[in-house]
């Protein structure tokens, strides 16, 4: 039997995505787990260090607007940050405000989405116990301490849009509060029951806590936050 890569003429390779790699892997793992292995160590440890030193928001943005993570990878392909980006789609376009994703993977600034390893993890929160919690919240502040002590004066301001009861928001406001920066939450700390269960379409999608940051509730409380502390586009 021939070699398979003889392939009637087809190219072996046209295109491997290797500049897509932050982190120059040995392979391109998928990185499925939890735990410390999968928080403060290789690769998300390298690829921190990266941001920190190597990576430039490239211009001056009004606001610096952190978000959640999500399970779908990149994280601009997930119906959470889909319908967030909607949202705000105006303040996007006009360069107003810079999307900042905080996960167990570190700070990951929007144009990083697509480069390994921030698009092949899944870190499942079901199981987290409260000492994974804990390391969470502690790795990720000293992450974002750093990422703002780095490129902080990119920004004109800082706001959240997380969920209050969230380890993220937990460790964003622990970091602000030793910099001595102010960062509001734009995010409602309640939305009502109905608007929950019709995000969730019948199909279970509310079972995701962050839907709720993807209801009519919480959508508008963002555009009015965006419109006060980043201005009107247009």
């Amino acid at each position: 039997m021939g070699d398979s890569r003889e392939g009637g003429g087809c190219p072996w390779v046209v295109w491997s995505g290797g500049e897509l790699d932050w982190v120059t892997p040995p392979a391109r793992l998928y990185l499925r787990g939890v735990g410390r292995r999968y928080l403060s160590e290789w690769p998300f440890s390298e690829a921190h260090e990266l941001v920190v030193s190597r990576y430039r928001p490239g211009r001056r943005y009004r606001l610096g607007l952190f978000l959640p993570c999500s399970y779908g990878k990149p994280y601009g392909q997930s119906w959470i940050h889909y319908l967030i980006r909607a949202a705000i789609a105006p303040w996007l376009r006009e360069g107003l405000v810079h999307e900042i994703i905080l996960t167990n993977a570190g700070v990951v600034p929007r144009e990083l989405e697509e480069h390994w390893p921030y698009v092949a993890y899944d870190w499942n929160p079901a199981h987290e116990t409260p000492e994974v919690r804990e390391c969470y919240r502690r790795v990720l502040a000293a992450r974002i301490e750093d990422y703002l002590r780095a490129h902080g004066r990119w920004y004109e301001g800082l706001a959240a849009y997380l969920r209050w009861e969230s380890d993220s928001w937990a460790a964003l406001r622990s970091a602000a509060e030793r910099l001595g920066l102010a960062v509001e939450n734009l995010a409602p700390r309640s939305v009502p029951q109905r608007e929950l269960e019709e995000v969730g379409l019948g199909l279970g999608y509310e079972r995701d806590e962050d839907s709720k940051l993807v209801t009519p509730t919480a959508l508008a409380s963002l555009r009015r936050g965006l419109e006060r502390l980043a201005g009107p586009p247009g």
